[in-house]
């Protein structure tokens, strides 16, 4: 669904457009960054994954956003957020390109979700995170997110499983 760019101090958030599924693809399939996304390795990845961004525009069940620096324009990474059915609970996911990990970037890409959503009527926001994901789980953490519950997601096209925490931040 397209929407107006978000703004943060440094990062502009677009809308993400099937012109962006280079960038994405390439992030999210490669094996150190995409380790621990639910997302396949490449090499298991089918036709209807890697053609995820085809009518993305016109999907109106979720906000995909591709962040890029606001000085150069350089990709960062990706985020979303998705309202579930009562449009109170937002669920949000989000990957950082590993050159700008530990950066603060993943914590303002989140924030801007959080305050995206939260101007849509959101007032409880999760994030699904791998327990051995430290660095994820910390950016969640320092964000006000604790933890709901406990779970375990498979890595599409292996037999990887990871134990994951579902996180929640409730706002009033």
């Amino acid at each position: 669904m397209l929407t107006n760019d978000l703004i943060t101090e440094r990062l502009i958030l677009k809308s993400t457009k099937e012109e962006h599924a280079p960038l994405c693809l390439d992030m999210w399939l490669d094996d150190e960054i995409g380790k621990y996304l639910g997302d396949p390795p490449r090499d298991k990845a089918d036709e209807k994954y890697m053609n995820f961004a085809k009518g993305i525009e016109e999907d109106e069940t979720w906000y995909p956003f591709v962040a890029f620096l606001k000085d150069t324009n350089e990709f960062v990474g990706t985020g979303s957020i998705v309202p579930m059915e009562d449009k109170m609970h937002w669920d949000l996911g989000y990957c950082i390109h590993k050159q700008y990990w530990r950066q603060g970037y993943g914590t303002e890409l989140i924030q801007a979700l959080i305050d995206f959503g939260y101007a849509k009527g959101g007032r409880k926001f999760t994030a699904d995170i791998a327990q051995e994901n430290i660095a994820s789980n910390a950016v969640i953490k320092k964000l006000g997110f604790t933890i709901e519950k406990e779970g375990s997601f498979n890595k599409q096209g292996t037999n990887i499983t990871y134990d994951n925490y579902t996180y929640k931040l409730d706002l009033e």
